[in-house]
Order: structure tokens, then C-alpha cells, then sequence
């Protein structure tokens, strides 16, 4: 049972906090149980499952996502990407979650396949990597829709979207 005062802090930081869904012209706001439940979630993601404490919310940098290459390895493709955060003070302050789905060239996305996979830092500024469980190789079709998640506060963005051909070596 979360005390009476927290709930009231969850709900003053979810009071500039901006839906997922619309109307964005700032009309409205999500509750403090909404932005509780990003947190919450978003810890779990990163392995780090706690109730969170109420923290400010601070704004996204503005991200964008390209593929670079993928390859497979140890029953995995690997796929290699740049990422692109304008405006983050802190670049390793964030974590990419994927949902992906591989399939034959041509073929469209069902979201009902999405598969969860987490970025894996390379060491390399700007590019991250997903190691999707997977067998195929040669051409397929990716499809991915990723979103930051704030390692500090556990919240997350709203996901963007991303289709293409790829040559998996």
C-alpha cells in the first residue's frame, strides 16, 4: 500500500506528463498512477524491479534509430544500430527496448509477434545492439518498434517505428 502523501507527489510530477494517446495539445495529462506504472515497468525491463519513488519527470531528448548491419551469432541475429539522442546531457542515462519481429521479405508486421529485446551497450559512441533469438539469415524483413527507457526514473517514451529490408550476413 503506497501512503496517501506519495500517491499525492506521483500525481503533482503526472500533471505535466503528456499522454500517449490523444489529445497532444496539452489539454490533458496522464495520473500518478500512470506515470507509477511507466516506472515501475520501465525498472523491470532493466532487471531492476523495485517500487520506485517518485521522481520529476523530465523530457525525452528527441532519439531516432538506423541500422547499421546485422549478423548472425551464437543462435542470434545481432543487429547493430546507430542511435541518435538530441539534446541528452547524458547519453548512457538511456536504454533502448525493442519489439521485433523478423520475417520474409515483403511480408507486413503483426503486432501480436512483437517480440521484446533490450539494447545491449557496444562501447562504441552512439550504437547499440539487439541479439534477437533467431535462425534466419540472407534478406528478411525487420520490423521494429523501439522507445527510450530512463534508467534513472524508470520512464519510458512513446514508441516510434521502423520497417525495412535487411541483409542478415
Amino acid at each position: 500500500m503506497i501512503p496517501d502523501d506519495i500517491k499525492e507527489k506521483w500525481n503533482g510530477y503526472a500533471s505535466v506528463v503528456e499522454p500517449h494517446k490523444p489529445p497532444f495539445d496539452g489539454s490533458s495529462h496522464i495520473t500518478g498512477h500512470n506515470l507509477f506504472v511507466s516506472a515501475y515497468h520501465g525498472f523491470a525491463i532493466l532487471g531492476n524491479e523495485h517500487i520506485p519513488e517518485p521522481v520529476s519527470f523530465v523530457r525525452f531528448p528527441m532519439f531516432d534509430i538506423k541500422v547499421i548491419d546485422a549478423r548472425r551469432a551464437d543462435g542470434c541475429v545481432v543487429l547493430r544500430c546507430r542511435l541518435w539522442l538530441s539534446g541528452a546531457d547524458d547519453c548512457n542515462r538511456y536504454r533502448v527496448l525493442g519489439k521485433v519481429l523478423l520475417t520474409n521479405p515483403g511480408s507486413g508486421c503483426k503486432t501480436s509477434m512483437l517480440r521484446n529485446c533490450l539494447s545491449v551497450p557496444t562501447g562504441e559512441p552512439g550504437v547499440v545492439e539487439f541479439h534477437i533469438p533467431s535462425d534466419r539469415s540472407g534478406e528478411c524483413q525487420l520490423h521494429l518498434r523501439y522507445l527510450l527507457i530512463d534508467s534513472t526514473s524508470g520512464y519510458r517514451t512513446c514508441h516510434r517505428k521502423l520497417s525495412g529490408l535487411i541483409a542478415i550476413l
